[in-house]
């Protein structure tokens, strides 16, 4: 909706405070779409201005299932 989110759940995972960091670039290749919910008027679901939720996670944590290192951001219009 707005920026690409691997580079969001970079960002915040890396606590760094400049978006120029070029540890970013780098860190969200490394992140993965685990689930995306959109706003759905009808469902009674709506973030923000119809906005979306996403997890990211790294393929390799979840092939070994540790789920409890998924990043959640999101983002609305």
């Amino acid at each position: 909706m707005q920026n690409p989110v691997e580079y969001e759940v970079a960002h915040g995972f890396l606590g760094c405070d400049d978006w120029q960091d070029p540890r970013i670039d780098e860190e969200a290749g490394r992140w993965v779409l685990l689930a995306q919910f959109d706003s759905e008027d009808a469902a009674g679901m709506m973030w923000g201005d119809c906005g979306s939720l996403y997890w990211l996670i790294r393929p390799e944590d979840l092939a070994a299932g540790r789920f409890e290192r998924a990043m959640f951001t999101w983002q609305c219009s």
